[in-house]
Parts: C-alpha cells; structure tokens; sequence
C-alpha cells in the first residue's frame, strides 16, 4: 500500500448535526452533534449515534427514516462522504460541514430508502464489482472467500486502514500480470451530471504508448471545458479527494492512489466557484 492512500485515509471532515427545527419537540433546543467524518465513510453508518442523540428531542412516534440534508440539498446517502463535501461545499467558508438532520418527510423523490446498514454494504459491493470489472475483469473479487469479503466491509465500517487494505491492496495489482489495470474506473461530477466512460491506462500515439492523464480524460468528457487548457478559465475547478493533482497527472496513478474505498475515482468539476 502507499504512504499517499493511508494519508488520504486519515482524511476527515469535521461535522455539525443539527436536527432539523420544525421536528424539535416543544421547549426543546438540542445542541448540535460533531463528529469528524472520514472521507470514505457513508453518512448513514452514523445514523444510530445520530438518532440515539437527538431523540429525547423529538416527538414520540414522528421517527421516521433518517435524511441529511445541506442548504436545501438533499444528501445522497449512497456517495461516500468526501465525495458528498467535495460536490456541495467550499472548505475555505463551510468547514465544519452543517449537516441538517431530518427525522420526518422523507424525501422518496430524491433519495432511495436506506433501511439498515445492510443496504449499505450491499451498494458499496455492488460499486466495488464495477469497479472490479473495468480493473481485473472482477478477477480479483471472485477470488475472494467470504471471509475476505467480511473483512473489507468491517475495514471500511469500522475505519480500520489495515484490515481494510489487508484486502484492498489486491484490487491495486495491475491486470493480469501487467502494471495497470485493463480500464480506469472513473466518474466524473458536472453539473447534476454523472459522466461515465472507458478510458485505458494507456493510450497508443505515434507508435508509441503514452499514460492516459487527467486532462485527457476531463478533455474527452467536458471539452468545452478542457480542451485547450490556455483557455481554461481561473473559474473552473477540479477535486479530486478534496485536493486538485496536476492535469499531466496519469489516472492510473490517480486510481491507484487516490480511488476511494469502492475502488472508483470520483473527479468533481464546477465553474464560476459554485460546486457542481
């Protein structure tokens, strides 16, 4: 494993849970509740400690499923947390990240049901055998005993680097003997939308084998935005994990370091300094 994957694991997001006003109960006001996210975490692994906190302030029998929600917007509970911050905040005004708590009226419109931490696991799997599939052609996760599975779930669950990179460090391998992976699992966040395609590890130019690089992703997918980087305006950002890597930077440097725990490099761009 690299020193720059544990580095970013210790990543975290100081957060302030507030409940939601109108579900407070009469003569009631709860402090808020903090809690220092990690990027990779889900928001929905802290639903018990949530609940647990604000519940002496709510009325009996109005508990419904939890919800956050950030200046009107409405958080999805399937996207890891670094990621959540990365689309919705601006950390040089919104740290610590003021999460409102909802407990009512949940919004079945724009969020899938979460019933339990199972619905999680289950949809962290799932990303992580896509992302499996693009890397290793899912080799790597069918080779895994249940055990192993287990293991990589309560790594990530509980915020153990090394149980989890116990068994994510085979997921960094390259395919099939080779030093890259077969294809980049990428994602990249503009504009309410979510832009996927293949990109290899490396691209053929004049004869020659060249790393495919950020610029050339974010050039094939927005290249309105990036295809002539002279032109690209002061106004336009990329995060990547909270940080922005140089645009000659390889993505299979960047996935291989800077993936989150599903095994996919979630890239956010945003213009005009409004996140996407």
């Amino acid at each position: 494993m690299s020193s720059f994957a544990r580095k970013l694991w210790n990543g975290r997001i100081p957060a302030c849970f507030e409940l939601a006003m109108y579900e407070v109960k009469a003569n009631s006001k709860p402090a808020p509740y903090y809690v220092m996210l990690p990027r990779s975490s889900y928001l929905t692994l802290f639903t018990d400690q949530i609940r647990d906190f604000f519940e002496i302030h709510m009325e009996t029998g109005t508990i419904d499923e939890v919800w956050f929600e950030f200046r009107g917007k409405t958080l999805k509970w399937h996207y890891p947390c670094g990621l959540l911050f990365d689309m919705c905040c601006d950390p040089s005004t919104d740290l610590p990240w003021h999460i409102t708590v909802h407990f009512q009226s949940f919004p079945e419109k724009d969020i899938m049901r979460c019933p339990g931490v199972d619905a999680i696991e289950s949809h962290y799997i799932s990303v992580l055998k896509e992302a499996d599939q693009l890397k290793h052609r899912m080799q790597v996760y069918s080779s895994l005993n249940q055990s192993q599975h287990k293991q990589l779930w309560h790594g990530l669950k509980t915020d153990n680097f090394e149980e989890f990179w116990d068994i994510n460090k085979k997921f960094m391998e390259g395919h099939e003997g080779t030093m890259t992976f077969k294809n980049i699992p990428v994602r990249i966040y503009f504009e309410k939308r979510i832009i996927q395609k293949l990109f290899p590890s490396v691209r053929v130019e004049n004869d020659s084998e060249r790393d495919v690089t950020l610029h050339n992703a974010l050039s094939n997918c927005i290249p309105e935005l990036f295809e002539d980087l002279d032109r690209k305006t002061e106004t336009t950002a990329v995060l990547i994990q909270g940080t922005t890597p140089p645009f000659n930077t390889p993505l299979q440097w960047l996935s291989k370091n800077m993936a989150y725990a599903d095994n996919f490099l979630h890239i956010c761009v945003y213009t005009n300094n409004t996140n996407s």
